[in-house]
């Protein structure tokens, strides 16, 4: 990654039934072959039935990064792998409410923040 203002971190299913991508800081078009790679490359190694895209630390994404976001989900859907975001906060969950991805948005856990919905 050409820049560190941002983090892909892949945790593969291995044991567990689930994929984890961790993403942290800002997403842009900058690094919206990154996160496309990333995603892609996942699917593609088996990630196993369920990758989760966990957006607790993004602190801004734009449509150039949703645009990777959509690429992962219609590749995870083509091999039948389900694909949820979760975790994002504030101007993130609102741009992805607001734009129409919130149907792959998981529930916030119990006692999380609702701050801005």
């Amino acid at each position: 990654m050409a820049d560190d203002y941002f983090t892909i971190a892949l945790e593969p299913a291995g044991g567990s039934a689930t994929s984890r991508v961790l993403l942290g800081g800002a997403f842009d078009i900058g690094t919206r072959e990154d996160l496309r790679k990333a995603l892609l490359d996942l699917v593609g190694d088996d990630p196993g039935p369920r990758i989760t895209v966990d957006l607790q630390r993004v602190t801004f994404i734009d449509s150039e990064a949703i645009n990777a976001l959509i690429e992962g989900y219609l590749a995870a859907e083509r091999a039948g792998v389900t694909f949820r975001l979760a975790g994002a906060q504030g101007i993130v969950d609102r741009v992805l409410r607001v734009i129409g991805l919130d149907h792959l948005l998981d529930p916030p856990e119990a006692g999380g923040d609702q701050a801005g919905r």
